[in-house]
């Protein structure tokens, strides 16, 4: 995959958006191997649309309200090399209502930790927990254990790839009860994004519009890249 089409999927990533307000998603980076990572679940018809990576650069995720703007500002100063500091603050812009949104943004190349800011107005369960290489963050959540769970399965398995990681982590979060107003559904939809540098593609798998009270999205995900995970191991 050249540059020009990566970028291109970088647009259609961000462009395609929904509101998303009861989210739990994960934003990570690899700095060995160059990967970055953003998974997420909702009881919304597509949560995808929450999230972009920018190749080389980052990832940024918008959620609770969703602002395709605000997000937009993030990816723009993130392939300008702008600082988490700098991005932030310019997403923190009134015109993108930022005490309606919760942002996490993370960077590949600096040793800083991602930064996530949670608006005023956003639903509870609401909140983050930040490590070094990720970040973990939700609304509307049953209570703090999803986001805690989540953050526990990442951080506990760094001997798996970043992709496994990141599925572990969305899985631990729907058994600790996902959002909260899908009960035992825990999510409609679910995606995971990784950019990988050796071949410059990014592996985009998603589950949508799982009808209420249907099977769980995160499940579903699972199998998905279960799937996925066994062709590339055939393959290798």
């Amino acid at each position: 995959m050249n540059k020009t089409s990566i970028t291109l999927l970088v647009i259609l990533t961000t462009f395609f958006s929904t509101h998303c307000y009861a989210t739990w998603s994960i934003i990570a980076v690899d700095r060995k191997t160059g990967e970055i990572g953003i998974v997420g679940a909702s009881c919304t018809f597509d949560v995808s649309g929450i999230a972009s990576i920018v190749p080389g650069k980052g990832a940024v995720v918008v959620q609770a309200g969703s602002d395709y703007f605000a997000r937009m500002k993030g990816v723009e100063l993130m392939n300008k090399g702008m600082s988490l500091e700098e991005i932030l603050n310019a997403m923190k812009d009134e015109r993108f209502n930022p005490e309606r949104q919760q942002y996490g943004i993370i960077l590949l190349g600096t040793d800083s930790s991602p930064l996530v800011y949670s608006g005023a107005e956003i639903s509870d369960w609401n909140g983050e927990k930040v490590g070094k290489d990720f970040a973990v963050m939700g609304n509307i959540l049953p209570d703090e254990q999803v986001v805690l769970n989540a953050y526990k399965a990442f951080d506990e398995n760094r001997d798996k790839s970043l992709a496994e990681r990141l599925m572990m982590a969305l899985k631990a979060g729907e058994q600790a009860g996902g959002d909260k107003r899908c009960e035992t559904q825990y999510a409609r939809s679910a995606f995971i994004m990784v950019y990988g540098p050796q071949d410059g593609a990014i592996l985009k798998l998603a589950i949508q519009g799982i009808e209420k009270g249907g099977k769980p999205a995160v499940t579903l995900l699972n199998e998905q890249f279960e799937f996925w995970r066994k062709e590339e191991e055939d393959k290798g």
